[in-house]
């Protein structure tokens, strides 16, 4: 009983400690920024996770048609790709609710945020890290086809009321916003909590702080080795992609388009792909662009660890 209490006090965190953790790890909403500016860039053209957004919509519809009987949804195409699945029933609007998994929806936003937290978790072995990755995504990537399976309860719950009205979806949709803007959040914060209290993350921050005589050293990056050339190739051949994808005949073709449809002021289906081919063309280069960057950047830098001064390859 003597030991027990002991362990316990050992493990708790003192005040003055909390406040230096809280100090340490400050880094972590610095580096979720930037993730968030990478991921922004890397995602702007459509479908750039296109066969992810395919996998998870036709597991979203048999998972419906599962759960709420045969004929429940319907799996067909979106702008090319199979990640659209229509919500059918005949109380809802025209018997449909035309809905397609987006980028945003795949769940892979989810996964690199707590793959984040994990990774800057300091402490913790490597190999643990690895695991509560791979258990947490397996975790997200449940909770994302639940989230979407649940998009035909709350339609149901206010078409049923409203049969045929044309706003008894919204309960849905607004479902769908309160998970999206911060639901989600929440629920990737408390599951990263709970994995640090389970892996004794405040008694391993506290021997790592204590054991740490340096900081981290960043430098440019002296040995090459072939792998490194070959990714400074790769980064290259990015930039000339994405010097392409901007001045390419493609994307010169849409700018026409645009110009004639502003000079007439048409509106018209031809007009919208045109600003549709421009967008892509632009926000490719943009991705391979970063893409070229992170490599360069990557293989560049060598980051030194200070308790084993080891360089990050």
């Amino acid at each position: 009983m003597m030991e027990t209490a002991t362990k316990r006090a050992d493990d708790d965190m003192s005040w003055p400690e909390v406040g230096r953790l809280g100090l340490r790890y400050l880094k972590i909403p610095l580096v979720l920024l930037v993730l968030e500016m990478i991921y922004w860039f890397l995602t702007q053209p459509s479908n750039t996770l296109a066969v992810i957004q395919t996998v998870e919509a036709y597991l979203w519809h048999n998972l419906t048609e599962l759960i709420f009987g045969p004929g429940a949804s319907e799996f067909s195409t979106h702008q090319g790709w199979w990640t659209r699945v229509d919500l059918v029933h005949p109380n809802f609007p025209d018997g449909r609710i035309a809905l397609f998994v987006g980028d945003e929806c795949a769940g892979v936003h989810e996964m690199l945020f707590i793959s984040t937290l994990v990774m800057l978790t300091d402490g913790v072995p490597q190999r643990l890290k690895l695991r509560g990755i791979a258990v947490l995504c397996s975790l997200v990537f449940v909770l994302n086809l639940m989230r979407l399976t649940l998009l035909y309860h709350f339609a149901r719950s206010g078409c049923d009321v409203d049969p045929r009205g044309v706003w008894c979806a919204n309960e849905m949709y607004e479902f769908h916003k309160i998970m999206f803007e911060y639901g989600f959040l929440l629920i990737l914060v408390g599951m990263w909590t709970a994995w640090f209290y389970w892996v004794g993350g405040p008694k391993r921050v506290r021997e790592a702080a204590e054991s740490e005589t340096e900081g981290w050293k960043i430098s440019f990056r002296q040995q090459w080795k072939s792998i490194h050339i070959g990714l400074i190739a790769i980064a290259i051949i990015m930039f000339i992609l994405a010097a392409s994808s901007w001045t390419g005949d493609e994307t010169q073709s849409a700018i026409s388009e645009i110009e004639n449809c502003d000079s007439l002021n048409e509106i018209s289906a031809r007009c919208g792909q045109a600003i549709r081919n421009y967008d892509d063309a632009i926000s490719t280069a943009w991705s391979l662009g970063t893409l070229g960057m992170l490599t360069i950047a990557g293989t560049s830098i060598n980051i030194q660890r200070p308790d084993k001064n080891l360089e990050s390859e």
